[in-house]
């Protein structure tokens, strides 16, 4: 993948305007957030600012091991985040919710939104909550996308399901008849 041409030209400069910004898929609804000031629109979803975001780093392990990291959000009225856009996460089924975080880029003469740069990702575990200093905040504790490497998917090594993905494929073709084969043995 290669960035826009401007979005090269500034970084090679190193005047980008970089800002954070992470995206949350709950059941019935998709919410975003970035440490910006006013509402900005990426991809069609308006991202709500919070210019207090706190990503952790994520404690990684060995292997296709899922990692674990948090993400806050301070609801505070001068922040950009209002306690009740904030509750509107808790009133969604927001287990297993994918989030997303992001880097976006700005040019820096004229503040217009250059690029969408996927970073960290996973799904929802708990959401805590937290008052400091009068400030509400919830903390979603997150694993990693890398959860997925145990979870059962919906494809199978079937011949049927590899024609789905390549027609005339036979590579599965004995596939289902083997693993359903049963074997009479009698022993004497």
């Amino acid at each position: 993948m290669s960035f826009p041409t401007r979005l090269q030209e500034v970084l090679s400069e190193g005047r980008a305007v970089i800002r954070s910004g992470i995206k949350i898929a709950c059941t019935t609804g998709t919410y975003g957030f970035w440490n910006g000031k006013g509402d900005i629109i990426v991809d069609g979803l308006v991202y709500w600012p919070n210019t207090l975001i706190t990503v952790s780093e994520p404690v990684y392990g060995l292997g296709t091991a899922a990692s674990t990291f948090t993400v806050e959000l301070v609801a505070k009225r001068d922040s950009g985040l209002a306690p009740d856009k904030l509750l509107l996460i808790e009133q969604e089924g927001y287990k297993d919710a994918p989030i997303t975080g992001f880097d976006f880029y700005f040019d820096p003469d004229d503040r217009s939104f250059l690029h969408a740069e996927p970073g960290p990702y996973g799904f929802i575990d708990t959401i805590d909550h937290s008052r400091e200093n009068g400030e509400k905040k919830l903390i979603a504790n997150v694993r990693s996308g890398a959860i997925a490497n145990h979870r059962d998917g919906y494809r199978t090594a079937s011949h049927e399901d590899q024609q789905l993905v390549s027609p005339g494929d036979d590579f599965f073709q004995y596939a289902s008849t083997v693993k359903h084969e049963v074997f009479d043995i009698k022993f004497d």
